[in-house]
């Protein structure tokens, strides 16, 4: 789902996508600032031809044709309104039992990686007894190699632990850290899954996990350290860049997000929140917004 564009207005921005319904073309419209409204598509096919029909409507909105077009959406929508409830009169629709999961309320991958968290937090008897989750850290030693080779002194995952490189971001290390954690990753999280994909959504959890785990451990050699921080700096870095350079992908951060999330990461510099990951964080902030910069270059390999 991509933006063609803004219109001034609630009623304007209605009108012309009543226009974009009675053509066939699948639509969203979201209120923005200054009375601005966005317009949404959200088939890549009708792109083209959604922003033909923008520039067409902005050049003459009093058109009749607009008018009429609002009468056949509003019969096209209660005919479409009837034919639903008859089909729901003759079959039980499943997605009525979960409709907390429907739109950017509910990512699936995000809420997946969320009770990954929880369980673990829970197997850790709440950050109090990280035993059994040993297998879980990015090495069971310190290394002390020199900087530029500490990320070949793995043991473990030379050893065929590869799951190590991730697993981390799974682990955290007290109540308020995986609160914070999955209050961003489920706002951030869900939005991508959303308005992108689930398969970009895996590919970059991937990716930011092992990115933002490496750099921690390069930066201190020291392997207990955990939380899904370097991912979720990793997905603001992502949407930040992605919507700063490709406005029409779907994606936004607010200034004040970007504010809070910029102070936040300032603050855990200093010490004053206590021993913080901060190598992940930076790691995670650097590898998303390079990963969004590329992908508003519609580069294949990062853009799907």
């Amino acid at each position: 789902m991509r933006t063609i564009g803004d219109i001034q207005g609630e009623a304007a921005a209605r009108t012309f996508g009543d226009y974009l319904y009675a053509q066939g073309i699948a639509y969203e419209v979201e209120a923005g600032p200054a009375d601005a409204w966005s317009v949404w598509v959200k088939s890549d096919d009708d792109l083209a031809r959604a922003g033909e029909l923008l520039r067409a409507y902005r050049e003459n909105p009093m058109d009749a044709r607009y008018d009429a077009a609002a009468q056949e959406a509003a019969a096209l929508k209660r005919r479409e309104s009837e034919e639903e409830a008859k089909y729901r009169r003759r079959t039980r629709n499943v997605k009525d039992t979960f409709t907390s999961l429907r739109g950017h309320r509910f990512g699936i991958i995000t809420y997946g990686l969320i009770f990954i968290c929880v369980a673990v937090f829970v197997l850790t008897k709440f950050a109090t007894e990280f035993e059994p989750v040993n297998s879980l850290w990015l090495s069971s030693h310190r290394t002390f190699a020199p900087l530029l080779k500490r990320v070949f002194d793995l043991r473990e995952v030379n050893e065929g632990q590869v799951w190590r490189l991730v697993t981390p971001i799974f682990v955290h290390l007290s109540f308020l850290h995986i609160v914070f954690n999955m209050m961003w990753l489920a706002s951030l999280g869900s939005v991508i899954e959303a308005r992108q994909s689930k398969a970009l959504m895996i590919r970059l959890v991937l990716f930011l996990a092992i990115g933002s785990n490496l750099v921690q451990w390069v930066a201190t050699g020291k392997p207990y350290f955990g939380g899904m921080s370097g991912v979720v700096y990793g997905l603001i870095g992502y949407m930040w860049m992605r919507g700063k350079f490709d406005p029409a992908c779907g994606l936004r951060l607010d200034s004040y997000t970007i504010i809070t999330s910029v102070i936040w990461f300032a603050v855990c510099f200093t010490g004053w929140v206590g021993p913080i990951a901060n190598g992940a964080h930076a790691g995670g902030l650097v590898i998303g917004m390079i990963w969004g910069w590329l992908a508003s270059r519609n580069l294949g390999i990062v853009n799907r």
